[in-house]
């Protein structure tokens, strides 16, 4: 083993956010940073990725404050050292007076290499607070190897504990690394060295090998080589190297190599380092043999990575089935009882419903919270973030935020449900700008003046509304759940107990595809009425009926529907009346008495409350979709000379249609002058299909 002297100050949770526009949030810092610690590492970076104070200073805004990042810091470390990047004219001494009341470790001043002498002050007050201080000479290769030596020289005259020689656009080459570590040993500078270079030629690894060469002692790096520009040498990979030229840190690769993969790889859109490539590298492995690997892993219950270490510790070459099944049953035997590693438990955030006395604050805050993790969200995936508001079925006094966070489709959607016009001031002030889109219940409930779509138009200033019918997406909702669930709905027999709004409509989308519907648990009058207008919209095969006795009602119906809270709850003589295989759509939440909800459980007949999620985000892509239509697609113009259409609008005989107006990407067809297409390419229109066809292919290649 080499006698080195390395470490590695891990960065993903700083110089990883350039890549996600700064959205590591207090949950991530605690999350990964707990996941670093656990691995090994002894050295952890976090917060903004340009450094203390960034955000205020308006160099993006990330997804926590400086101080929510040291709060997250002290929650999360127990043994590793944490510290923050630090830029003279961003940030102030104030903010490291902030920092050393959390107890932060280091600090890294940084300034470019030609401008050491802004850090002096700087270093000074870090020092005298009790931290760590490094000097990092921001794109070192602006000077030639001995000017840069006399800067570093001048850092460490201040009075900084290590120098970090910085490549910030990728460019050094390793002969360019030796020179520069050269110099600086040979002109004075005795503290300890380190290298923060990225890898924009995949020179990272050769220049970071370079710099221990040259008695470097700190390296930096981060999980994917995720970071600024062409990112940073790969953490995961530069252990591997490392443990291959015999330097072992300590660091668990395959636990590490597991955050890296269920972690931080989505978060690059599955471009990232695959584990399993880079234990092959390390053990000289051949691909070709993966499947024989899977195999025995899969069948042993061993990891796969560390079966190829072991087949490749026999023969490099070939990976016979008896070789690996013999070490992957070994491995499970060296393994037996050793348990199995997980993440931490990071505590979920947990939000009260607003007190009476200070309800608007209250509101105002729980809505800024989840707002601004939907964004943070939102914008690590690629994503839009969306905040949905939605009235309650009944003025119930309750004002409720939802702690959760759905991702459906291309939308991070939150929630709440609101029973005042009133309060919408105090949402709008907290989330406009926050989320890219308010998606606002446009039904109006009785106890309001009119819908929370009509009462928010003209409050929401930065960011998009967009009005929906929620009692239809609801509707919807348990249409495709029952559907997906009976194997169809054609013939299926379905029992509706109530007939309150919710339960009308989806009624109506019921019959629509052909299942037989008994209306039971209420007025026999008012049961009559609905029963006829709503027979005037079933298909053929489709039949409805009021039945006024519940439990004749529910015999040998495929399932059982319930919307009205009120009274009569569905009761065990109502349940008992159900066939086995029946499954209860417990709709409005509630609705079953809770004798009666055991006695179905010991049944085992499925209860299912409705999950309105994919609906509901479905409407927001059809709503958004058809907008950009309008927005982007439909129109006329001229193209090439000629006229054309898009997107629906009828044009006038010979128009030539495309199949957009704003980026045309073919001709579609002919406008006939009466709405109609003509699809052939008749002689009297090939002169304007010509000259469009022309224009088009020009855009393209312009």
């Amino acid at each position: 083993m080499e006698n080195k002297k390395v470490e590695i100050l891990e960065c993903t949770l700083r110089d990883g956010s350039y890549v996600i526009d700064f959205q590591f949030s207090e949950k991530d810092t605690m999350l990964i940073g707990s996941a670093l610690e656990n691995a090994g590492f002894d050295l952890i970076e976090i917060g903004h990725g340009v450094g203390l104070n960034s955000s205020n200073a308006g160099k993006g805004v990330a997804a926590a404050t400086d101080e929510e990042y040291m709060q997250a810091a002290v929650k999360t470390f127990k043994r590793a050292k944490w510290g923050m990047f630090f830029i003279p004219g961003i940030a102030r001494h104030e903010d490291l007076e902030l920092a050393a009341r959390y107890g932060m470790h280091f600090v890294r001043i940084g300034t470019n290499a030609n401008e050491v002498e802004q850090s002096k002050d700087y270093v000074a007050h870090a020092k005298k607070l009790g931290m760590f201080v490094s000097a990092n000479l921001m794109k070192s290769y602006v000077l030639p190897p001995v000017e840069l030596a006399r800067r570093a020289k001048l850092s460490q005259d201040y009075g900084v504990d290590l120098v970090c020689l910085v490549d910030s656009a990728g460019t050094m080459m390793p002969d360019d690394v030796r020179a520069y570590m050269t110099a600086m040993r040979d002109n004075g500078v005795t503290v300890p060295l380190g290298l923060h270079c990225h890898d924009n030629l995949a020179l990272g690894m050769a220049n970071v090998l370079t710099a221990i060469d040259c008695g470097a002692t700190r390296i930096d790096s981060t999980l994917q080589g995720m970071g600024r520009g062409g990112g940073n040498p790969v953490t995961e990979v530069l252990l591997t190297v490392l443990k291959k030229r015999g330097i072992d840190l300590g660091i668990d690769l395959n636990r590490l190599m597991d955050i890296s993969d269920r972690i931080i790889k989505p978060l690059l859109k599955d471009k990232g380092w695959d584990s399993i490539n880079i234990t092959s590298g390390y053990a000289g492995f051949h691909s070709s043999y993966l499947k024989t690997i899977m195999k025995y892993a899969h069948q042993y219950g061993v990891d796969p990575r560390d079966l190829i270490v072991g087949v490749c510790e026999s023969d490099q070459v070939y990976a016979p089935d008896d070789l690996v099944q013999d070490i992957a049953q070994k491995l499970s035997t060296a393994n037996a009882g050793k348990a199995g590693w997980q993440f931490v438990s990071i505590p979920q955030c947990v939000f009260t419903k607003p007190s009476k006395e200070d309800e608007k604050k209250d509101l105002r805050a729980a809505v800024k919270e989840i707002a601004k993790e939907a964004r943070s969200v939102a914008i690590k995936k690629g994503k839009m973030s969306v905040l949905n508001i939605v009235s309650a079925l009944q003025d119930t006094g309750k004002t409720t935020v939802s702690p959760f966070i759905q991702e459906e489709f291309d939308f991070v959607i939150c929630s709440l449900e609101l029973d005042a016009e009133s309060l919408l001031e105090q949402v709008v002030d907290a989330a406009d700008g926050m989320v890219d889109l308010f998606f606002v219940d446009a039904d109006r409930k009785p106890y309001l003046k009119q819908s929370l779509a009509r009462s928010i138009q003209g409050q929401v200033k930065k960011s998009k509304l967009i009005g929906y019918k929620d009692s239809y997406v609801w509707a919807k909702s348990v249409e495709q759940q029952m559907n997906s669930l009976l194997g169809g709905l054609y013939g299926k027999k379905i029992a509706i107990y109530g007939i309150d709004t919710l339960a009308r409509k989806t009624a109506s989308h019921l019959l629509e595809h052909g299942a037989e519907i008994a209306i039971t648990g209420a007025d026999g009058a008012v049961l009559n009425k609905y029963v006829v207008a709503l027979k005037n919209i079933a298909v053929a095969g489709s039949l409805i009926a009021a039945v006024a006795e519940p439990v004749e009602a529910v015999k040998n119906v495929d399932a059982l529907l319930r919307f009205d809270k009120q009274e009569p709850l569905l009761n065990q003589e109502i349940i008992k009346a159900l066939s086995a295989d029946a499954v209860i759509f417990d709709a409005g939440i509630g609705t079953i008495e809770s004798d009666a909800l055991l006695f179905a459980h010991k049944r085992n007949i499925k209860i299912v409350r409705p999950d309105m999620r994919a609906a509901l985000a479905a409407e927001l892509a059809l709503s958004l979709g058809v907008q950009k239509t309008v927005e982007h697609i439909m129109g006329r113009s001229e193209l090439g000379g000629a006229s054309v259409v898009a997107g629906g609008i009828i044009g006038r005989y010979g128009d030539v249609i495309v199949d957009s107006i704003t980026n045309p990407t073919r001709v579609v067809g002919i406008a006939d002058g009466a709405g109609k297409v003509i699809y052939q390419r008749k002689p009297e229109f090939e002169d304007a299909i010509s000259k469009v066809e022309e224009e088009i292919v020009r855009r393209q290649i312009a």
